[in-house]
């Protein structure tokens, strides 16, 4: 009898404490990012996060503790892929009109600049939900 008040009460501590972090855990939409940013002809080492926000994605990079901003929306592609077009949050860098690819299958983010030799490549860890 004693045994089997045991084995009822183990599974019901185990769902009650750990079950809403998991479910946290999941539901959260970030990239974590490191790679290669590329300007002109130079090529840096780069940081970024991509985070969910009530409209849109944003996306902080770091690139030699300089911080920059983008604005992004995000939509389906073809091929487990993940689509987005944005800008760079202050306008006053350059033109601002960022083309966005990540793969889910191979976690791979890529940015490109329409205006000038701006690229960003990377790979990434985290989950993005569409």
């Amino acid at each position: 009898m004693f045994l089997k008040i045991k084995l009822l009460i183990i599974p019901f501590i185990i769902l009650f404490f750990f079950y809403p972090s998991i479910l946290n855990a999941s539901n959260l939409e970030e990239l974590s990012c490191k790679g290669i940013f590329w300007s002109d002809k130079d090529a840096e080492y780069a940081e970024w996060q991509v985070k969910k926000r009530v409209s849109t994605y944003k996306i902080y990079l770091k690139i030699n503790n300089i911080r920059k901003t983008a604005k992004v929306s995000f939509r389906k592609g073809n091929a487990g892929t993940v689509i987005g077009m944005g800008g760079w949050e202050n306008k006053t860098e350059e033109k601002s009109s960022l083309s966005f690819t990540y793969s889910l299958t191979n976690r791979v983010f890529k940015m490109k600049s329409r205006y000038s030799n701006t690229k960003l490549e990377g790979k990434c860890e985290g989950k993005i939900n569409l």
